[in-house]
């Protein structure tokens, strides 16, 4: 259900033309740019942009990958983009906010709109931060293509787009394919085979649309390839991970920041108890990985 806000004021939500000052030059590579377009925010940030798109139906294991990855890129100067919805968009929205970073959503509503009802304090903390962004008039109405459209303006404002999560016709393939035909880059996140909301990233991953991406280091390394003037100057990317053997690889892939039991490092990373223990004493030796209380192992940041 969507709340209409009655407090804005036209002051707060500016209404531009394409070509006019304050118009978004990046919306400008499209051949169905929009016009006008609709902005509340600063919509000031030198870029560059990473937009993190997935399912509304994200697993909590989702939810935190996005919430990790758009608090990291945060942390390195990059602007998150996204589109407000439940799931990975709101992760997304929330990782680069809780590290005071820069974030910013294009809406499949008019802005005076909240839409779900419980992202208006999240949609008040992302004006206040980058801004919110749509093409949809103030008593215009809201449809399902008013959403697949928005999809277009995410892509064409990103350097990188990255999908997470997504059944196997997720709305985020919608913005994979727009980024694709804009010559922006693709980001694909690898899940268990098995996990029908691995289906989107790995479609891509398959047909050979995206590149795998594991982290903040993943997706600043696209946005190296795809340099671009109108991108800012980044901070110092993490150090490179040490080689890791395969086993170790694959459970530094299943941990997280947050400490996880070992009989779910075991399902996800597809490892014996013995390879499970040698490949966690490795990560522990690379300083990758360390132990909690209760049998726990999490994943240690990189400096």
């Amino acid at each position: 259900m969507a709340v209409r806000r009655e407090a804005e004021t036209s002051e707060e939500i500016r209404e531009v033309c394409k070509g006019k000052t304050g118009y978004p030059e990046r919306l400008c590579d499209l051949g169905s740019a929009p016009d006008p377009v609709f902005l509340a925010g600063r919509w000031d940030h030198p870029g560059p942009f990473v937009a993190i798109v997935g399912t509304r139906e994200a697993s909590d294991d989702g939810r935190h990958v996005a919430h990790d990855l758009a608090r990291d890129l945060a942390e390195r100067g990059v602007a998150v983009l996204s589109g407000l919805a439940r799931g990975i968009d709101a992760a997304a929205h929330e990782g680069a906010l809780a590290a005071n970073g820069v974030s910013g959503a294009v809406l499949g509503t008019p802005l005076d709109v909240t839409y779900p009802r419980e992202h208006v304090s999240l949609q008040d903390r992302l004006r206040r931060s980058l801004g919110l962004m749509s093409e949809i008039r103030s008593g215009d109405p809201t449809t399902r293509n008013t959403f697949a459209a928005r999809n277009r303006m995410l892509a064409a404002l990103a350097d990188v787009v990255v999908v997470v999560q997504g059944r196997e016709r997720s709305g985020a393939l919608l913005t994979a394919e727009a980024a694709l035909r804009l010559g922006r880059r693709v980001g694909a996140m690898p899940w268990d085979s098995r996990d029908p909301l691995g289906a989107a990233p790995h479609g891509l991953l398959r047909e050979g649309k995206a590149m795998l991406v594991c982290s903040a280091e993943d997706v600043l390394g696209l946005m190296g390839r795809n340099a671009d003037a109108r991108s800012a100057p980044r901070r110092s990317a993490a150090a490179p991970l040490p080689p890791l053997e395969p086993h170790e690889a694959a459970l530094y892939q299943a941990l997280r920041e947050r400490p996880r039991p070992m009989d779910e490092l075991a399902r996800i990373s597809h490892l014996t108890a013995a390879e499970l223990g040698s490949a966690l004493v490795a990560l522990e030796l690379h300083g990758l990985a360390t132990r909690d209380p209760g049998g726990l192992a999490r994943r240690t940041r990189r400096p």
